[in-house]
């Protein structure tokens, strides 16, 4: 039987292709994906040249900055991406998409040129750009030609997408709660019964691991909560100015 790890997930290993996270808000959907994101930035299987990139709409303290700092000007984390284990993005909303596509366009420009570099590629609010009907090009290629170049799309949505690109390139479905009318809309996309699995989630922060590839569900325990960061340790000129 499969196992759900955190190497399924995020590495891109070119056997398994990409995640969606789904559920509503307070369903424990951001607790699960900083959890399991900081796991795997500590773990050596995914080695010293594995970047995780970011990125974040919602522009939220307290969310994914607990893993790095925010950087707001996408050629500063295009730049970070090349050296940094963790780039957090928070883009111009007027500007998503365009910011968008420059990052993903670069992860593929690094992965030709530094072929030992490999990226897991995170973006929230995913339904901001992906509709059943509409796709932008950038977001098609990482999730269509990903697997190839050694990136690895996860997209997370309070509500689950159905697109008809992303469908057919995901390998997992993590689902927390959900609206009826998505539980519906799910069963009739892969004749599963969502809304009755979804009754087994007795435990605050538990969650449905649809296994794409052999349409099993699992209910899954809850994640461990996120860890905080560690504080940095001030400098002496630092610890003069806080006398004052």
């Amino acid at each position: 039987m499969s196992e759900l790890t955190l190497e399924r997930l995020y590495h891109p290993d070119g056997k398994h292709l990409g995640s969606l996270w789904s559920g509503l808000s307070g369903s424990g959907k951001t607790t699960a994906v900083l959890s399991s994101l900081q796991a795997a930035g500590s773990s050596k299987e995914f080695g010293e040249y594995h970047r995780f990139v970011i990125v974040d709409p919602k522009t939220q303290p307290n969310d994914y900055d607990i893993l790095a700092e925010p950087i707001l000007d996408v050629g500063k984390a295009i730049n970070s991406m090349h050296n940094e284990r963790f780039t957090v993005f928070w883009p111009d909303l007027d500007y998503v998409e365009q910011e968008v596509t420059e990052l993903v366009n670069a992860m593929f420009r690094i992965s030709d040129a530094e072929p030992k570099t490999t990226f897991t590629f995170v973006l929230d609010e995913a339904s901001t750009l992906i509709t059943p009907t509409k796709i932008p090009t950038a977001l098609k290629r990482v999730a269509v030609q990903g697997r190839a170049k050694r990136i690895k799309p996860i997209f997370i949505s309070q509500r689950p997408i159905v697109n008809r690109w992303t469908d057919a390139n995901l390998s997992n479905m993590l689902l927390m709660k959900t609206l009826p009318v998505d539980a519906d809309t799910l069963k009739k996309r892969w004749g599963v019964d969502f809304d009755s699995a979804e009754e087994s989630l007795s435990e605050p922060y538990s969650f449905l691991w649809f296994n794409l590839e052999t349409a099993d569900i699992t209910v899954m325990p809850p994640m461990p909560l996120p860890k905080p960061p560690k504080k940095k340790k001030k400098s002496r000129v630092q610890r003069f100015f806080d006398r004052f």
